[in-house]
């Protein structure tokens, strides 16, 4: 029998340590991954990729449907790097893996408009990293005079932890907001969590700035406070990878 190649990736993802290497992987679930890329495109997460030389010059490509389990493979890998301290530890390590990737597995395959951009860093078959754009979902953007947005969003921003501090969140970031500019953005916000110290140093390095708007956002029984971040122009930063910062 067949088994789902997607499925398989998010259970060998789900059953890995955070501080596994290659050299501590089992060779089973190896030699399982690298059948299910090589016969379905399946893209895999680290450690079950090589460490790239330069993070910050992976290609960036659009998102597909196979991408979903890497994607969620990486946000949960990030997340957990990122966020103790910040979110419990229980919340942490229980992290649903079977959500994040139908989620992402959904985001990647249909995009909710022509203005919906995914881009993962990474050859097709390796996802490193990942960016999501859009339209603002917040009701205080600007519009132009037939009522389309003005002001874009970066979604989310997630970097895997064995390419964290190289480049590549410049990359992604720079990527996103050259995306913006070129579907008629002419601004663009970002919400980080307050507690973030690095990611919102990281954003201010860019040019983003607080505007003062500030939300509550519940996750299961616990919540974060967050801030909203923006970029007033978006003609004005260095182009991709090519600013300071992760």
């Amino acid at each position: 029998m067949i088994r789902d190649p997607l499925q398989e990736v998010l259970e060998v993802a789900l059953r890995t340590p955070d501080h596994a290497g290659p050299g501590d992987l089992d060779p089973a679930d190896v030699a399982a991954l690298r059948l299910a890329r090589r016969r379905f495109g399946v893209a895999l997460p680290p450690p079950y990729i090589p460490p790239p030389a330069d993070p910050a010059r992976l290609p960036i490509r659009p998102g597909t449907g196979v991408d979903g389990p890497a994607l969620a493979a990486v946000q949960r890998r990030a997340h957990r790097a990122r966020y103790r301290g910040l979110l419990s530890d229980a919340f942490l390590d229980g992290l649903d893996l079977g959500y994040l990737g139908g989620y992402w597995t959904g985001r990647a395959a249909a995009s909710p408009s022509a203005r919906h951009h995914l881009l993962v860093a990474g050859r097709p078959g390796e996802a490193y990293g990942m960016v999501d754009t859009g339209p603002t979902r917040d009701g205080d953007g600007d519009v132009d005079g037939g009522g389309t947005p003005r002001t874009g969003e970066v979604c989310s921003v997630y970097v895997d932890p064995t390419v964290t501090g190289r480049g590549l969140g410049s990359a992604l970031l720079g990527h996103a907001v050259a995306t913006l500019a070129a579907h008629g953005f002419t601004g663009a916000v970002l919400w980080v969590v307050e507690g973030n110290v690095r990611a919102r140093a990281f954003y201010e390095r860019w040019g983003w700035r607080p505007d003062g708007s500030r939300k509550v956002t519940p996750i299961d029984a616990e919540h974060v406070d967050e801030v909203r971040y923006r970029l007033d122009r978006l003609d004005r930063l260095p182009g991709p990878g090519r600013a300071p910062g992760v």
